[in-house]
Order: C-alpha cells, then sequence, then structure tokens
C-alpha cells in the first residue's frame, strides 16, 4: 500500500509501475497486468493540428512506435474527402511556416494535405498602416549567379520561395487524423472529453508508483505514464488542474470571412478605384499576365494569389491571407463594438469597410509632424500617400462573418509530474503575426525528440527531468514570440504623435535594412534566432 498524501485517490484508478529495470517492460505497451486495456504510455488530450500531429510524431518514429497511445478528441472527426466537399473554403485558415512543413513532411502527412489542391503558398508580405508612410516590404528571395546564356555571359537570375503556406484548418486536421487511423499503437477516441483527472495529486504522482488516470466523458477511466494537454487555450486539463498563468485581455475580436478575389483589372480603368495602382503602373502596364513563376519580382500587379497583406488601422490590424483557387481570408482584429458593428452589417457595406480599411487613409491631425519628420531624417523619400498598395480585387463575400476573442496568455510551468502542455494550452498568442500554431507546431517537435531520448537512454518516458528539459528549451522560445508579438500590438495601436512618429521611423529604416529584413523572414518562415543544444 502507498501512503497517500492529503488526498484519498480511488482504488480503482491506482496503477503501479512495473520498476524492472529492462527497458522494454518500462512501457504499457510490454507489460503485463490485468488492466492492460485501459493502461496507456501515453495519452493526448486534444486531436486538433498540434494534438494530432504530436500522436503522427509518435507513431512514425521508428523508436517510439511500440508506444501505446491514446488520443481523445471531442469533436466528430470529419475525413479528408468530406473536409474539401464544399469548394468554398472555411473561415477558419492557418499561416503554417516552413519548419511546420517539414515537421508534416517527416510524419508522412504533407503529401495527403497537397493532394487536396487547397494549398496556397505565399513569398511576399506587405505591411503598412494609416500615417501615410511606405510600409515595409518582405520578400524571401535566393539568387544563383552561375547562369550562363548563349553569348557565354554569366546573368543572375532570382527565384522566390515560400515564405509559408496558407491552408485551411480542418483540411490539415483531417489529413492529420487519418494518418492517424493508420498507426496500430494509437487508440482515437472520438467525440469524448476528459470529465476528471480523478483526484490527480503531485505529490503522489512524484514521490510513488502510481499512475495519473483521466475519467473520460463516457466514465471510461484511462491510466498513463505521461498525460499531454494539447486541448487548447480553453485547455480542460489545465482548468482541472489548476494550473496558473498569467495573461490579459486585449479587449478585442478577431473578425473573420473567405472573399472571393476578381480577376486582375485593367490598370487604365483604376485610376478612380481606390487609387490601387498609383505608385506602380509604370513598369507593369504589359507585364500583369506574365507573372505564373515569381519570375518578375518588383512587379505588384500580378494575378498570382501569393502576397499577404496586413494593414496596422488605429482599433487593430486587419489581414487578407491568400488562400487557393482565387479565394482570400480577412481576418480583423478590432475593439469589441466596431466587432459587432462589422458583423451586424450587410455583406455589401462590409465589403465596403474591407476595401476602405485597407485603403483609405484616414484624416489625422498629427499631418504636421509627419512632415517635419520626413523632411528632417527623409522617412518617406518618394512622397507616397499611403494609398499605393495594390490590392487584389475583390468579387465578393462567400461565407459567414465570426468572431473569436484576443487574449495573450502563458502558462506558468509547462509540466507537472507525468503531465505536459503543448501548443495553445500552454501559450497563447495575438494573430496578427500567425506564429500561435507553429509556436505549437515547434513544442511537438521538441517534446517528441525528448521522448524519442527518454526512450533510447532508458529513462521513464514520464520522467520529471526530460519533461523538464522540454520546458527549458520551449519556454524561452514561446516567451520571446509571445512578448514581440504583443511589443508589436502595443506599439502598432497606440496613436500618439511621438509613438507614430517613431514607428513610422522604425518601419521606414526596416525596409531599407536588408539584412534586418531577411533575419525577420527567417524568423516568420520558423528558424529561430536563439540556438539551444
Amino acid at each position: 500500500m502507498f501512503r497517500l498524501i492529503n488526498k484519498t485517490i480511488n482504488k480503482n484508478a491506482i496503477i503501479k509501475i512495473n520498476n524492472n529495470n529492462n527497458i522494454k517492460k518500462r512501457f504499457c505497451s510490454t507489460t503485463t497486468t490485468t488492466n492492460k486495456d485501459n493502461i496507456y504510455d501515453i495519452i493526448i488530450i486534444g486531436g486538433g493540428l498540434v494534438g494530432s500531429t504530436m500522436a503522427c510524431s509518435i507513431g512514425n518514429n521508428n523508436t517510439t512506435k511500440h508506444l501505446k497511445v491514446a488520443l481523445i478528441e471531442s469533436s466528430k472527426i470529419q475525413t479528408v474527402e468530406q473536409s474539401i466537399s464544399n469548394p468554398i473554403p472555411e473561415i477558419r485558415t492557418i499561416s503554417f511556416n516552413n519548419q511546420t512543413i517539414e515537421l508534416f513532411k517527416s510524419i508522412n502527412v504533407w503529401d495527403t494535405i497537397k493532394s487536396t489542391k487547397r494549398v496556397n503558398p505565399f513569398n511576399q508580405v506587405r505591411v503598412w498602416d494609416t500615417s501615410g508612410f511606405e510600409g515595409i516590404h518582405f520578400q524571401d528571395n535566393h539568387h544563383n549567379n552561375n547562369n550562363k546564356n548563349d553569348n557565354n555571359t554569366t546573368t543572375t537570375t532570382t527565384t522566390t520561395t515560400a515564405m509559408g503556406y496558407i491552408i485551411e484548418n480542418n483540411i490539415v486536421t483531417s489529413s492529420l487524423l487519418s494518418k492517424v487511423k493508420e498507426f496500430e499503437n494509437i487508440e482515437l477516441f472520438e467525440q469524448l472529453s476528459v470529465k476528471s483527472m480523478n483526484d490527480y495529486n503531485e505529490e503522489t504522482i512524484r514521490t510513488t508508483s502510481i499512475l495519473p488516470s483521466v475519467t473520460l466523458s463516457n466514465d471510461q477511466q484511462l491510466h498513463a505514464k505521461l498525460i499531454i494537454g494539447a486541448d487548447g487555450g480553453n485547455s480542460i486539463l489545465k482548468k482541472q488542474l489548476q494550473v496558473p498563468s498569467i495573461g490579459r485581455v486585449y479587449n478585442q475580436k478577431a473578425v473573420v470571412c473567405t472573399l472571393k478575389l476578381g480577376m486582375k483589372e485593367d490598370n487604365n480603368s483604376n485610376n478612380n478605384n481606390n487609387n490601387n495602382n498609383n505608385n506602380n503602373n509604370n513598369n507593369n502596364n504589359n507585364n500583369n499576365n506574365n507573372n505564373n513563376n515569381n519570375n518578375n519580382n518588383n512587379n505588384n500587379n500580378n494575378n498570382n494569389n501569393n502576397t499577404l497583406f496586413q494593414r496596422f488601422l488605429p482599433t487593430g490590424p486587419i489581414a487578407l491571407l491568400p488562400l487557393a483557387n482565387g479565394y482570400a481570408n480577412i481576418i480583423w482584429s478590432t475593439n469589441l463594438m466596431h466587432a459587432q458593428y462589422l458583423l451586424e452589417l450587410d455583406d455589401e457595406s462590409f465589403l465596403e469597410q474591407v476595401k476602405d480599411s485597407f485603403l483609405k487613409s484616414p484624416s489625422t491631425s498629427n499631418s504636421s509632424f509627419f512632415e517635419i519628420a520626413s523632411n528632417l531624417f527623409n522617412l518617406n523619400p518618394k512622397g507616397l500617400s499611403g494609398n499605393e498598395i495594390y490590392l487584389p480585387p475583390i468579387q465578393g463575400l462567400v461565407s459567414k462573418r465570426a468572431s473569436f476573442p484576443l487574449r495573450i496568455d502563458h502558462t506558468f510551468n509547462y509540466t507537472l509530474p507525468r503531465v505536459c502542455f503543448i501548443g495553445d494550452a500552454s501559450h497563447l498568442v495575438h494573430p496578427m503575426a500567425g506564429q500561435g500554431v507553429n509556436l505549437g507546431m515547434a513544442d511537438v517537435k521538441t517534446l517528441s525528440s525528448i521522448i524519442e531520448q527518454s526512450v533510447q537512454s532508458g529513462y521513464d518516458i514520464g520522467d520529471a527531468m526530460m519533461l523538464k528539459r522540454f520546458e527549458e528549451i520551449r519556454k524561452p522560445e514561446n516567451l520571446k514570440m509571445l512578448l514581440s508579438i504583443d511589443t508589436l500590438f502595443n506599439l502598432f495601436t497606440n496613436n500618439s504623435i511621438f509613438v507614430t512618429g517613431l514607428r513610422n521611423f522604425g518601419m521606414s529604416l526596416l525596409n531599407n535594412i536588408s539584412p534586418l529584413k531577411n533575419l525577420i523572414i527567417g524568423v516568420s518562415k520558423g528558424e529561430s534566432i536563439l540556438k539551444f543544444k
């Protein structure tokens, strides 16, 4: 018998670990017990993007594929075919960086995702605000200097690679869960949630051989050496374990919807159409339909749906995310009152609001300050008005509008005895940088590696020291991104003369410093500045 501290644990929930030194007997998949059916090496709570990727990562690894895994998902699971049955994209889309795509490739799910023909790469990002400055143009270029033409002279050609990929959430999730079903070691529990953690006690789990357990909504009880919480920002597991976190509510909502983009209009007909092309017509009149392969990187008026647009408004940022097949997703972060107003507008009025938010310059009392700053620091040498940004023509609204509240949150401890939190369950960020899911995928990659090392070295996969290594690696990275995004939010929503001038000075400076721009592009692609051994 084990002496329980402070709490009484249901005797049916008490499972002891076999402490045999033989490595094979460290895993429930190779141990014998009368209750073997409900004992797992790993329980993953949450079968969304992060949780299902975690399951696939374990199942696809030769070192860990023998581990018995339970994946618990509360929603009804769609097949890949069902996820693409509607030709109109769903309103929830994700920007995946290249590191996440490499992870998808490593677990052999990327080909399935691509086969849906709903994957859209983007290789440019245009960011600007309402003050009239040029903004920043990010483009990922790789130059080759060894091309020779017929007269044996060397020419330099530029090829553009994807900075990221915009894909619908349900397509990626269904592809991952389809892959999960291929693994014999993974059991998928569909439309079930966790009802309780059965009197989980940290001291008891830490100092005894008792395994933690969960009770599902159907009263089924499961035990595991490691429980992974991947159940999102409103994590039930975190609430039940009363894990503290720090954060704040932005008092904002993100209004989201799907648009159908129109064909490229003739430049000469656009003079009265929000001044879309004032700055770019001179060099592009004859090239609008010849840019299928990204060869003319300085041409902003092509038909390729490969540019992500983001404008910072006084109330918050609005972004247009390019989707496959001529669609786009709008994510408009704004205050609560304005969000409600946008949701209640008729479709035509809402579209006018969207167009104005990207292209219209609001009146400002700070114009004299900007004029002085421009003259002193040459911040706006081209004399731009802020209306020159090209935006693809919008044909119409093809979805309902929805909204979700925005907040920032960071869990103090990513791990407890035999428990680990990943993804939004441990860190939430503002969607303006599109990095929330990518941070969760980086968690998956690190935790998968930690579990693999535990198996190889003969450690218990729920060992506190091994789990602490995961936290030591991921917490600085997540905090760095979280604080950076929060700082950007504060910077771009502060409309004081001083902050606005400082902000635009920084943007103008950044746009002309290629190494720094390339560094930011690298971070957006998932290439971390911080390196950990």
